[in-house]
């Protein structure tokens, strides 16, 4: 045999092992790591469906504690009298969807501290009885805090709360293929968001709470919302991707999940080992799933109520079909290359495999780079069209894995800060406890010391900078008792134009105001807040001094007072200093965080004043540029006026 054909049959032979073993590599590569991508998405799915479920509840929480503002509850329960509660009927809802309806409501009923009920808007003959039996409402009499989470009602029950709801509540069960068996035809139970806000009369004094609900049977609001952030209702081949759903026990009772006719496949049942996993054992469960009448990669979390008691399921997952015809397309992309390869072996034979190999191995990178978190990793862009589907797909995965990153970032920014705040509080009040009495008497003896001493004592000056140091820890320890301080009790109606404008006079003769020029715009008949005087006079000082100090004796200082668009006060608070530099920004109300010199400040002034807004059930934020100046903006809820109505905190109040 020539050496020639010896060379073109060594080629052939190296191309077809290359594109054999090159296919291999990719598919394993492609299919292992897909799928894992795709487990991990549907399990962040998951998470995101969990607080989206929160943030209902936390806004039906919101919703009772603005009703509460605006509506005479305290009189309707000292008189037992609930006519004067008539106007609230038009907050309960005739429909399934609450997305953009403030009617948001299917129950809404006022109880006494002993759990009686006094006014049941949906209902309101049904009144006398008590909800004791509500572990929500039990919990928030009990506690005198608001409550919420998720609880089941019976057919009954529902209907003493709001007849026109058992229509929803009764599902006919639809038995799947795959689905567990149970022997009950027809869903005859409820699944209920639950809140319960307390009420209190002016004086203090506990008078009952106000108790709201929303059905879940047959309510797509937070499934299609879950859908909607989650896959953007996104499609494939005429079908939607991604799926969310809310179980009770097994049974489903909201969901985008369609059947083969389009409809929600409401009343359908889960498979039996989904239910073992989940409902019987308490754990989540990631994998392929049959649901309805598709294979779906598909993630399961229990449901809890109030007690921690398992009564249903949480459900998202993406049509399977979608990565099955991917890695499809891929497997015949590969046996393509490689039969072309296989045809003119002698000249592509090598530089094929290379390719195919070098961007199998940038796709693994690629996975890799964002299982290990990162997010920003982009694929290059390809010489090979083959894969442009892929890099595609991945760099979208990417993009998309980033973004909702950076939403429950700042979702949670807030929570965060406030959480690190109590606690930051609670260990502030032990340790300021502990060591304010030694310093005193630390300092009482260095006095007494120093007073023994003559002008020429040598150890005088060492003694006067024990002296400075102890009374500048003992200044420490009093800014930490502040910061740990809750509002004194002594809430009134108050004028925010009076107290600023009073904080001012306290500081503008002071030598640091010389040089600075104060403009004043004060709105007027503007409505009163309930505040602490003493509280808020601390505010307007530490933001009027953090102000002087960084305009160092000149500049100007601006305060303007207005009433935004939905009825809250709202304070504003400029200078023209040197600025705050971006990246100290989401740090500036942390405690103990100062841009000032050591030595120059504790770092505890505005985590105080954000402490005290907030207990105000207020904002505050804040806008800088470096060598432009600096902007606090305070948003206070105002008084409601006669017919008029009060911010909640769920609005928006920009």
């Amino acid at each position: 045999m020539k050496l020639q054909s010896r060379l073109v049959i060594g080629f052939l032979i190296a191309s077809c092992l290359t594109g054999a073993v090159a296919t291999v590599v990719g598919i394993t590569a492609i299919n292992r790591n897909t799928l894992e991508e795709v487990q991990r998405k549907v399990q962040q799915d998951i998470h995101t469906a969990e607080l989206i479920y929160f943030y209902n509840l936390e806004r039906l929480q919101y919703q009772l504690e603005f009703i509460s503002l605006r509506s005479p509850l305290q009189e309707a329960i000292r008189q037992n009298d609930p006519a004067t509660l008539t106007n609230l009927e038009v907050l309960i809802r005739t429909g399934t969807s609450n997305k953009g309806d403030h009617s948001c409501l299917d129950m809404l009923t006022l109880v006494d501290a002993k759990g009686r009920v006094i006014y049941r808007v949906a209902n309101p003959t049904a009144k006398g009885d008590s909800l004791l039996w509500d572990p929500v409402v039990s919990k928030c009499l009990r506690e005198k805090r608001p409550q919420s989470s998720a609880v089941t009602m019976s057919l009954h029950t529902i209907e003493d709360q709001n007849p026109r709801l058992t229509s929803r509540v009764v599902i006919p069960i639809v038995n799947t293929p795959q689905s567990v068996k149970i022997r009950d035809k027809v869903l005859t139970e409820g699944m209920v968001l639950r809140a319960a806000y307390p009420i209190r009369g002016t004086d203090g004094e506990f008078l009952g709470a106000l108790i709201g609900g929303i059905l879940l049977n047959r309510d797509y609001g937070i499934v299609d919302s879950i859908k909607e952030t989650v896959y953007h209702d996104e499609t494939y081949r005429g079908r939607d991707i991604g799926f969310a759903t809310i179980f009770l026990g097994p049974v489903r009772i909201s969901t985008n999940v369609k059947t083969a006719d389009q409809k929600r496949a409401v009343g359908t049942i889960v498979s039996k080992e989904v239910y073992d996993r989940v409902i019987v054992r308490g754990q989540d469960w990631v994998g392929r799933a049959f649901v309805v009448d598709d294979w779906y990669i598909s993630a399961y979390a229990p449901l809890y109520d109030i007690n921690k008691r398992i009564i249903g399921m949480f459900y998202t997952g993406i049509l399977e079909a979608k990565y099955r015809d991917m890695k499809l397309y891929t497997i015949w992309l590969f046996i393509g290359i490689t039969f072309v390869g296989m045809v003119i072996a002698f000249i592509l034979s090598f530089r094929l495999g290379h390719s195919i190999i070098r961007r199998i191995r940038i796709l693994k990178q690629a996975t890799e780079a964002i299982s290990s978190g990162n997010l920003e990793y982009q694929l290059p862009p390809g010489r090979s069209s083959g894969f442009d589907m892929i890099d595609e797909s991945f760099n979208n995965m990417a993009k998309s894995l980033k973004d909702r990153d950076d939403r429950l970032q700042k979702a949670f920014q807030r929570i965060t800060r406030t959480e690190r705040l109590a606690s930051l509080g609670q260990m502030a009040a032990g340790v300021a406890h502990e060591i304010n009495n030694p310093l005193g008497g630390i300092l009482l003896y260095s006095n007494l010391v120093l007073e023994e001493m003559g002008d020429d004592h040598p150890g005088r000056k060492n003694m006067e900078k024990i002296i400075y140091q102890t009374d500048r820890c003992k200044k420490i320890v009093q800014n930490l008792l502040d910061f740990a301080r809750t509002p004194s009790g002594d809430m009134r109606q108050v004028s925010v134009n009076d107290v600023a404008l009073t904080s001012l006079n306290l500081v503008k003769d002071q030598s640091m105001f010389l040089g600075i020029r104060v403009e004043s715009d004060l709105a007027d008949n503007l409505p009163l807040i309930m505040g602490d005087i003493s509280r808020l006079e601390e505010v307007f000082l530490n933001l009027f001094i953090n102000a002087a100090d960084a305009m160092d004796n000149k500049g100007t200082l601006k305060i303007r007072t207005w009433l935004s668009t939905t009825n809250a006060v709202k304070i504003s608070i400029s200078d023209t200093g040197k600025g705050i530099d971006k990246a100290y920004l989401p740090h500036i109300f942390e405690p103990f965080f100062t841009t000032k010199d050591p030595g120059q400040g504790t770092g505890l002034g505005l985590s105080i004043t954000y402490g005290i807004i907030q207990k105000h059930n207020g904002f505050i934020d804040v806008e800088s540029e470096p060598g432009k100046g600096t902007t606090f903006v305070i948003t206070l809820p105002s008084l409601p006026e006669e017919g008029g109505t009060a911010y909640s905190k769920g609005e928006d109040i920009g």
